[in-house]
């Protein structure tokens, strides 16, 4: 199906967690720069150190660094220290679309400030299907931050799933604003362009 493309297991995300592997140079550069935030806790862990869920919670706060920080703790049987205040489909939602925004071939950063618009429910394949819309602001010097609040989006979401094991799909555009398209005609054509993706494969 259409939308399990915009997914990424936690299979993937456990592959990189805390040691890395050999991947693309543009994932590779950006998952370097999540690693530098989340490694002192795994190298605390590793050493047998007490790490506090205050400590995990600073990072935490970052939305970028959520889902790999979340599977790392998992993978080193420390899931007592995950926060569970993030845990909502929106937190994960503005985490996909966070971490998607800092690939260098997008964006390059992670936005200065992110907040949440609106959940559209629409219809793929036959089945209902949610997204999150989110209105972000890049961080000043930044080549966006001259067009203000962007929009982006991310999904489906896996309403059902444990919290951190299945990333949607995040995409934004970059001119997109609230004034020049709404919340749903967003989602209406990223949908179209995952269904054009998927014919041409």
């Amino acid at each position: 199906m259409v939308y399990i493309i915009s997914g990424i297991a936690v299979a993937l995300l456990l592959f990189i967690a805390w040691r890395w592997t050999s991947v693309g140079r543009g994932v590779r550069q950006r998952d370097e720069s999540i690693l530098k935030l989340i490694d002192p806790i795994g190298l605390k862990l590793d050493e047998g150190k007490t790490v506090t869920k205050e400590e995990v919670l600073e990072i935490a706060r970052r939305p970028e660094t959520r889902f790999m920080l979340y599977s790392g703790l998992n993978a080193m049987n420390q899931t007592d220290l995950i926060p569970s205040c993030f845990n909502s489909s929106i937190e994960q939602a503005e985490s996909a679309l966070a971490y998607w925004l800092m690939h260098p071939n997008e964006f390059r950063e992670s936005p200065e400030k992110i907040e949440h618009l609106q959940l559209v429910t629409t219809k793929l394949n036959g089945e209902n299907v949610k997204f999150h819309v989110f209105r972000f602001r890049m961080p000043d010097g930044h080549w966006a931050s001259k067009n203000g609040w962007l929009l982006g989006l991310a999904g489906p979401t896996e309403e059902n799933a444990k919290p951190y094991t299945i990333m949607p799909g995040a995409f934004s555009r970059g001119p997109d604003t609230e004034k020049t398209i709404t919340p749903q005609r967003l989602v209406q054509w990223y949908i179209d362009m995952l269904k054009k993706k998927d014919l041409a494969n």
